[in-house]
């Protein structure tokens, strides 16, 4: 679990959070990370990666299932908010070259431009446009992001 220690709590309740969180992570594609901690505030965030057997998780399910993994191990003065992120992959999933081509195409972006703001090399951006490389999860992830912000920040 990332950024457990910042919590003020024993070794042992960490170790305990920390073996639940690996059990989310692992059973559930779940992803639970502390936020931050300040004054007996603790905000935590958790989201599910993937489907599971189908299955997915909905803020109000999340969020339980994160108080209760807390339950016990914090103080009972303490305020926890948990930010649930709901699964939605349909807008990732649905990235391919065509969709990275038309999006470069209606901003008038060029391969050097899209390779400095993304991190993927300009070779492998050609490589994956033309059809030659199929996309990762992170390739679709770091495209997906890059157009949703360029198209609204239009820097």
């Amino acid at each position: 679990m990332k950024q457990i220690d910042l919590l003020p709590l024993s070794a042992e309740k960490k170790k305990r959070l920390k073996t639940f969180a690996a059990l989310y992570k692992r059973n559930a594609h779940v992803m639970i990370e502390v936020v931050s901690f300040d004054n007996g505030r603790l905000i935590v965030r958790a989201e599910q990666k993937n489907l599971v057997n189908g299955k997915k998780l909905n803020k109000k399910d999340l969020s339980e299932r994160v108080r209760e993994m807390f339950r016990g191990e914090i103080p009972d003065d303490w305020k926890l908010t948990v930010s649930a992120v709901d699964f939605d992959r349909k807008d990732i999933d649905a990235i391919n070259a065509n969709w990275i081509s038309d999006r470069m195409m209606k901003l008038g972006l060029k391969n050097k431009t899209v390779s400095s703001h993304t991190g993927i090399d300009k070779c492998t951006l050609s490589s994956i446009i033309n059809g030659d490389k199929d996309l990762t999860k992170w390739h679709k992830v770091a495209f997906y992001y890059f157009f949703k912000y360029y198209e609204a920040a239009r820097f």
